[in-house]
């Protein structure tokens, strides 16, 4: 599970993480310990403590490669995430990770 969030700046990432990383498609993500990772957005899971304790908050997103490797990311892992869907949708396509109805 997603760690919770401790601080003015955790609490700002989890706000901003849903106006800064789509919430379907596929993206790449810079995380803070320098790697990238890149995959379909498979799940998506925020959510608080209900206030017990002074309220915090978590979020996570789960990537499937598209070699069908699978990650669970913190959102407070994540520094930067782009939008890859217009150039490789038809590379996940063809790997059988996505299926567009056309």
């Amino acid at each position: 599970m997603a760690r919770w969030t401790e601080t003015h700046a955790d609490l700002f990432r989890i706000a901003s993480a849903l106006k800064e990383i789509p919430v379907s498609g596929i993206v790449s993500m810079r995380l803070s310990d320098g790697s990238s990772i890149e995959g379909v957005i498979r799940r998506m899971n925020f959510g608080n403590n209900a206030g017990r304790g002074g309220w915090r908050y978590y979020g996570e997103y789960e990537l499937e490669s598209i070699d069908g490797a699978r990650w669970v990311i913190d959102v407070l892992d994540i520094e930067s995430a782009c939008d890859m869907w217009k150039s490789r949708h038809a590379d996940y396509e063809a790997a059988g990770r996505i299926n567009i109805i056309r």
